[in-house]
């Protein structure tokens, strides 16, 4: 009687352990971290970026940029500009809001025509 129940109990603890994420929020935040950081550091890497010089209260100005090296479009932590790649689309951003053409690969909006999504992708971080 106890040798199944003991054996009952393995299964349903072999069963648990294998459908657990094995890494932790901790390990892939570091990865996450790692992985931008060597795209970062490789010249290659390009993407769009998005700045904003003031994102509180959606006032400031935002600019669009497409294609351009992924380190130069490095975040900004603190106060109210910021500046984001990560997960940006500008000819996504800029079908939304009235953006100004101004270079072949850069865009640019006031407080007046900026749409609310340029605010929030430029203070969203990698998640």
């Amino acid at each position: 009687m106890y040798f199944k129940f003991i054996i009952f109990f393995l299964l349903a603890v072999s069963f648990w352990s294998c459908g657990t994420d094995p890494l932790t929020e901790k390990e892939k935040k570091a990865y996450e971290q790692q992985s931008l950081l060597s795209m970062a550091t490789d010249g290659n890497v390009r993407s769009d970026c998005v700045y904003c010089s003031n994102t509180q209260a959606f006032q400031g100005s935002c600019s669009c940029y497409q294609n351009i090296p992924v380190f130069s479009c490095a975040g900004i932590p603190s106060g109210g500009g910021k500046s984001n790649s990560y997960k940006i689309s500008c000819s996504n951003l800029t079908k939304l809001g009235i953006w100004a053409k101004v270079s072949a690969n850069a865009y640019s909006c006031t407080y007046l025509t900026c749409p609310p999504e340029a605010y929030r992708a430029a203070f969203t971080e990698g998640q």
